[in-house]
């Protein structure tokens, strides 16, 4: 603005000039000038055009400062668009679940402690509640690098358990030892979040660069509770694993490597359950409309020691053995994942999914992924029950079963998968789906 004030009255002052010069020359036509008001009509042209030429090397000179201001505000949006931190600078403790199995111990801690840069940022913290002595000597053996606590096993504080439940003890047992570790993180240790992981699971080379750069996202998103690395339909045919940086939301709580903040232990702590705490997690009740983050590609795997866990190797071979880690590090800590926020992500899934992808039945949609002629559609197979939905997981070979009526993996319903180079999207026909249902379960006579 000032410079455009101190410009205007120069412009009107050489104008004015100009005028008063032109005026002059053509009265010399009518007038007889003697030499010496020639001379003086010669000087005041010069010093006219000294001006005009000053003037002008000015207005140029205020453009290059103008154009630099706007380019140095420019260059610094960006610096700071590209220098946004997202990495979550606070400890986030990660806490190993161990029993009875001192290899299995040996061998996650060995994988935690290569990825580790800092402990001070990740403290390691391994939990055991069972009496297997040969566990603590093998977390000693690491020293300072790794923290031990030990509880009361649930066998010598004779837990009360149902009659009718008998057979899932060590259910009871695992519910009672999660509620005492999170105690002891979130209420003795005073950490804001922790990433949960068992003995039995492998990890992906960025596990903690995916945990510490998606944590902030539990805060700014009241509909995230918990981010998680595992992929239930996360088979080399079911993934891209060309898109390791891929991640969505979804509906399913799926644990087996997972984070969550204090926040989520607040409001769980007190009504902790004695059993079954996964399936508790999935209520409608407790889950109230919430997600999780996952990715495309796991960052958590099982090793053979997870046929030997409490499930007694429930989908070990089938399912579980084979799903794929990721073994290629990204930084995510340079990625916007703001695209993540429900705000920005409902509205690119509805496109995505409903708008852009090419509606087929189940068995053209297996014949055209078999020889695909385009492979830059997308496809959307509908469903409208959980029996016409097994059907169609069956015959795209993903898990085919819900927790309180979700699918693995759903968001709004919707299982995505990717099948030879196509994205499919196993969907519910929204004329006839409105939501979850939490009386669908897969019927004793379809095998798991």
């Amino acid at each position: 603005m000032q410079t455009k004030s101190v410009v205007v009255p120069i412009v009107i002052f050489l104008i004015f000039w100009l005028y008063l010069f032109q005026y002059t020359l053509h009265k010399s036509y009518d007038t007889d000038f003697d030499s010496n008001e020639l001379n003086v009509l010669e000087e005041q042209a010069r010093l006219l055009q000294k001006l005009l030429t000053k003037e002008k090397q000015e207005l140029e000179r205020m453009k290059l400062m103008l154009s630099s201001f706007k380019s140095a505000n420019k260059n610094d949006a960006v610096r700071k668009v590209e220098h946004v931190d997202r990495t979550w600078h606070q400890p986030i403790p990660v806490l190993v679940f161990a029993c009875n199995r001192p290899n299995a111990v040996k061998n996650h801690l060995e994988k935690l402690l290569k990825l580790r840069q800092s402990k001070e940022r990740f403290p390691i913290i391994v939990s055991q509640d069972c009496d297997d002595d040969g566990v603590r000597k093998v977390v000693e053996q690491y020293g300072s690098d790794v923290e031990y606590i030990k509880h009361v096993s649930g066998q010598k504080a004779k837990i009360e358990i149902p009659s009718n439940h008998r057979m899932y003890t060590t259910y009871y047992y695992i519910a009672r030892h999660y509620k005492l570790a999170l105690e002891y993180i979130f209420e003795k240790r005073g950490f804001s979040s922790v990433i949960i992981t068992e003995d039995d699971l492998d990890v992906a080379p960025d596990f903690l660069e995916f945990f510490s750069s998606t944590r902030y996202l539990l805060d700014k998103d009241p509909q995230l509770w918990c981010v998680s690395a595992w992929n239930d339909n996360g088979k080399i045919s079911n993934i891209n694993s060309k898109a390791a940086a891929k991640l969505y939301r979804s509906d399913f709580f799926s644990g087996l490597g997972w984070m969550m903040a204090r926040k989520t232990w607040d409001e769980l702590g007190s009504i902790w359950p004695s059993g079954f705490w996964d399936d508790w997690m999935r209520d409608p009740l407790r889950r109230k409309n919430r997600q999780c983050i996952r990715p495309e590609v796991s960052r958590t795997g099982m090793t053979v020691d997870g046929k030997d866990g409490a499930s007694k190797g429930q989908f070990f071979g089938k399912h579980l053995a084979k799903i794929v880690v990721n073994r290629n590090y990204v930084n995510f800590t340079n990625l916007d994942l703001d695209y993540l926020l429900q705000a920005n992500y409902d509205s690119a899934f509805e496109n995505e999914v409903f708008v852009k992808s090419q509606l087929m039945g189940i068995d053209e949609t297996i014949r055209f992924l078999k020889n695909p002629t385009n492979r830059k559609i997308a496809i959307r197979v509908e469903y409208n029950g959980n029996i016409d939905y097994i059907h169609k997981a069956d015959k795209l070979k993903i898990m085919h079963d819900f927790k309180a009526g979700v699918p693995r993996t759903a968001y709004k319903g919707v299982v995505t998968c990717f099948k030879n180079g196509i994205w499919v999207y196993l969907a519910p026909d929204r004329k006839v789906i409105t939501g979850y249902n939490t009386s669908w379960e897969v019927p004793s006579n379809i095998a798991e």
